[in-house]
């Protein structure tokens, strides 16, 4: 049995942290496992979210600027998590933090440079995971199925809530995992209305009621028509949602409903596009998993088990999986699938720096 130590950093399109996961992969003649060995979420300082949050609206300069120095802030908290937790990483894999996302046009941009993070480890370190599959005609997105049909493979489906809702039917001859909807994204922009980073346990959102006239509107957005794959970002958000959202008169506590109202519907509509039986699981995982409100919104509409992990995979499954992709890069072996990003073939993606 082989053993790889790795590191995966992810940020969220929602902007909650810096996810760092340490985990111990192993390979057996038949199968992959793992185990989490530490991880911590470090919050974003107000002017990091705030940089972050605008760098799409600024030029050329800022974000090339912006990516190197991020890129060093990766590399300064890698550091400092090794040396508190008295670790011994083979390599690191970073996700770093989406600013455009327009496949459309065959773009893709993940920030946060990793020959930075390389050189202040002198870890090898994988990033930029999404840019082959888009030169490869693919929506860059999802990437985590990858490593969901090797390491969540008892759950017939994975849903991950984090700044967008993403589904995975998690089918080892023909996985399919696509963009549901909008999640913390807008949960979390609302929730900043009442002086709220996120609405904790969905408190906001259960003294609400839902606006019926805004749920139509969310409803039929073309996206949620077309056909996977599919997948969207922050440009997509602040076109699509945050003009429904803004200048109107309804209370913070009626959007948040009616959005997780939205999500819930969303959800179960993806849901039922594939085959399933009542013995399925739909895994779930991200920060909206912990959203009450917004659970009990997806648990009306989906017609299997629903089951939200008490262990450190609840937070840290995108970061598992990252690191998990890195270290199959480093072994020259895909880890991305053309069925689910709509590439001509599927293949290894990502970035590698030396370390040395």
């Amino acid at each position: 049995m082989s053993r790889t130590l790795v590191i995966g950093l992810m940020s969220g399109t929602s902007l909650d942290g810096i996810d760092l996961a340490f985990c111990d992969f192993n390979k057996s003649d038949t199968s992959w496992s793992f185990n989490l060995l530490k991880a911590e979420t470090i919050p974003y300082s107000p002017i990091w979210k705030d940089r972050l949050l605008n760098l799409i609206h600024t030029d050329g300069l800022n974000y090339v600027s912006t990516h190197v120095a991020l890129g060093r802030m990766y590399g300064t908290l890698i550091n400092e998590f090794i040396a508190k937790h008295n670790l011994n990483p083979e390599l690191i894999a970073s996700h770093g933090h989406t600013i455009f996302h327009q496949p459309e046009k065959g773009f893709t941009a993940q920030i946060g440079d990793g020959s930075q993070i390389a050189a202040l480890t002198g870890i090898d370190t994988v990033c930029d995971f999404r840019s082959k599959d888009l030169a490869l005609g693919g929506q860059g997105a999802p990437l985590v199925p990858a490593g969901e049909q090797l390491l969540f493979r008892d759950y017939r489906f994975c849903l991950n809530l984090g700044g967008i809702a993403n589904i995975t039917f998690n089918d080892t001859a023909l996985p399919v995992a696509f963009d549901v909807c909008i999640a913390n994204m807008a949960l979390n922009e609302i929730a900043a209305r009442s002086g709220k980073a996120y609405d904790e346990n969905g408190n906001i959102a259960s003294a609400g009621k839902i606006i019926p006239e805004l749920l139509i509107q969310l409803n039929e957005i073309e996206y949620h028509k077309k056909p996977f794959p599919k997948s969207i970002g922050r440009e997509w958000y602040e076109k699509n949602i945050l003009t429904l959202l803004n200048g109107n008169i309804y209370s913070d506590a009626d959007l948040l409903l009616t959005l997780c109202e939205h999500i819930g519907q969303q959800i179960g509509n993806a849901l039922r596009l594939f085959p399933f039986t009542p013995k399925d699981k739909l895994l779930v995982t991200g920060g909206g998993a912990f959203n009450k409100t917004l659970i009990n919104c997806i648990h009306n509409h989906i017609p299997i088990e629903l089951v939200i992990p008490n262990d450190g995979i609840i937070s840290y499954k995108e970061a598992i999986v990252f690191a998990f992709l890195g270290l199959l890069n480093i072994r020259g072996e895909n880890n991305v699938l053309a069925p689910v990003t709509g590439s001509s073939r599927s293949h290894t993606g990502g970035a590698l720096y030396k370390g040395n």
